[in-house]
């Protein structure tokens, strides 16, 4: 059985040295790189979309970054206004360009809840609607992730368990390496769970000497009770990846990988492979090879008895590079047992039974291999740098067994995280909150609210460093890797983005050499197109740099 020894984190002192260079640091940057865009071509399939939660464009750009210590930091926009030395004068100037962007034709119209807060003292130097609630988007996984950080600690790990009735001392296995009843898998509510960690945990067995189960392969999801679809979540009905479902038994994201492979020539069917390559999926529906006219292959996926049926439809262009395209699985604890089940299989376990959902014995198990996940510490910036919708339901509902008693459910989730705002000083009743992802028309909260909790967090000195490490760094990596590169907020801004059909959100801290960050926190709703919004928020984090260097004495 393979053993995970406890993790070691180094104790910072100063997180926003660590973040900002607060104390003098070398300021410096590099050029921006891009994420793959959801269902890009050429995207492994073995990797799902980094960001499930939101679609934010892609600039396109790649390759190595310069490296931090010999690139020289990029310099205001040409048509930023110069800021003024006299504090007073520089705050005011600050509020006048921030006032400036919200009246602009663009957002004009637009509902907007926004506010700059000081780190030290929390004083808001701007606002503006800052108690206004509106739909806050992927912004609410600020308020899950500091609360799981918080209540569960960075140091968090999920255990996922094969086991076999036994007892507890003697040989793990019978003389033989046979099993005469079931083999349990008894999932921990993981986000992280892949196929690779399942096929170690059947090495594991196979070092064990077991070759064959009698019984069934039984898949244990009890942990977590309530239902696979997150509340608010069934507004929609497609079966994009962002819609993943929760379940406490749960693989590969609960997302297959759809890959499309042109023909060899015109006419033909095109190559359709799914990852992982599951006896759970069956495929349906064909794409034609294409040489002119529109090439949009369809993918959708739906449930079929106790399979996910994954239907193609489309054309695709002849000689054109293989597209990967992920969807949502149907029955998540059915599609682990299936690819557990397979695995098994290929490496010489005979499983007798069927792959059923059931209940492990709560004593008399004995375990045979166990899965240790990462640590939560590290799971959020899947959850924060890359807005997860899938991995921001199980640490909910994960804290909801955790923190409000199993099995967990949503609703224990949410009081839990209600318990953490509490702490913080937001009150139950002037927020509103239904899911950890923030999709849909669903959540409310105020920009005072959200920047409460991104402050509380980084003054949490157990949890600061990890929280801050989670947000996305400007023109650098996460959601806005391709935002703000070229201008002052150039890795000087560490941000969650939140993204909607006509909403629009941006929220965290802004920083700069010899400064406390600020904390800063910008809703918008009801705009017409995003990218108005978006590029107004880029502007309002670099107005927020160079309002702290604004008291820099010039260069003789």
């Amino acid at each position: 059985m393979r053993q995970t020894g406890p993790i070691q984190f180094a104790l910072v002192f100063a997180p926003w040295a660590l973040a900002f260079g607060a104390f003098g640091a070398t300021p410096s940057t590099g050029a921006r790189a891009t994420e793959p865009a959801h269902g890009a071509a050429g995207t492994p399939a073995s990797q799902p979309p980094p960001v499930a939660g939101e679609v934010e464009p892609s600039s396109g750009r790649g390759g190595p970054r310069p490296l931090l210590g010999l690139t020289p930091r990029p310099g205001p926009s040409a048509e930023l206004p110069k800021v003024p030395r006299d504090p007073a004068a520089r705050q005011a100037w600050l509020g006048a360009r921030l006032d400036e962007l919200w009246s602009a034709p663009p957002l004009g119209k637009a509902k907007i809840s926004a506010v700059v807060l000081e780190a030290d003292s929390g004083k808001a130097i701007y606002a503006h609607a800052e108690k206004t609630a509106l739909n806050a988007a992927s912004n609410v996984k600020i308020v899950t992730s500091a609360a799981a950080l918080s209540l569960l600690g960075p140091e968090y790990r999920w255990r996922t368990t094969l086991a076999v009735v036994g007892p507890p001392g003697g040989p793990p296995l019978p003389v033989g390496g046979e099993v005469n009843g079931d083999l349990y898998l008894r999932g921990s509510g993981d986000p992280t769970l892949s196929t690779e960690d399942l096929a170690t945990m059947v090495g594991d067995l196979l070092a064990l000497g077991l070759h064959k189960v009698r019984g069934a392969l039984v898949i244990d999801d009890s942990l977590f009770v309530g239902g696979n679809v997150p509340p608010a979540y069934d507004q929609k009905t497609d079966s994009t990846a962002s819609r993943a479902p929760s379940s406490a038994a749960s693989l590969d994201l609960n997302v297959v990988g759809v890959t499309i492979i042109p023909g060899a020539s015109a006419g033909a069917a095109a190559r359709v492979v799914v990852d992982p390559s599951s006896p759970y999926f069956t495929i349906a529906g064909r794409v034609v090879t294409a040489t002119s006219g529109p090439a949009s292959p369809n993918v959708e996926t739906k449930e079929e008895g106790n399979r996910t049926r994954v239907s193609v439809s489309g054309r695709v262009r002849l000689g054109s590079d293989p597209r990967t395209i992920y969807r949502r699985v149907v029955q998540p604890s059915l599609f682990l047992g299936h690819t557990l089940r397979q695995l098994l299989e290929r490496r010489g376990i005979a499983i007798g039974g069927a792959v059923r959902v059931g209940t492990a014995p709560a004593q008399g198990l004995r375990v045979l291999a166990a899965h240790d996940s990462a640590p939560l510490a590290v799971v959020v910036q899947e959850l924060n740098k890359r807005s997860n919708n899938f991995t921001a339901e199980q640490i909910l509902r994960t804290l909801g067994a955790e923190i409000g008693g199993r099995p967990g459910n949503w609703d224990k989730g949410l009081k839990a995280v209600a318990r953490y705002l509490a702490g913080v000083g937001i009150k139950a009743g002037a927020y509103q909150m239904m899911n950890g992802s923030g999709l849909y028309d669903s959540n409310r909260f105020s920009a005072e609210q959200i920047a409460t909790v991104l402050r509380g967090a980084a003054q949490d000195f157990r949890i600061s460093a990890e929280f801050l490490a989670s947000l996305a760094v400007a023109g650098t990596d996460g959601t806005i890797a391709h935002r703000m590169g070229g201008t002052l907020a150039e890795r000087y801004v560490r941000a969650k983005t939140g993204t909607l059909a006509n909403v629009s959100c941006l929220s965290g801290f802004a920083g700069s050499p010899g400064h406390l960050p600020l904390v800063f926190s910008i809703i918008v709703n009801d705009v017409s197109n995003p990218n108005d919004a978006r590029r107004a928020q880029d502007r309002a984090a670099e107005l927020l740099v160079a309002y702290l260097e604004g008291d820099a004495v010039p260069k003789p």
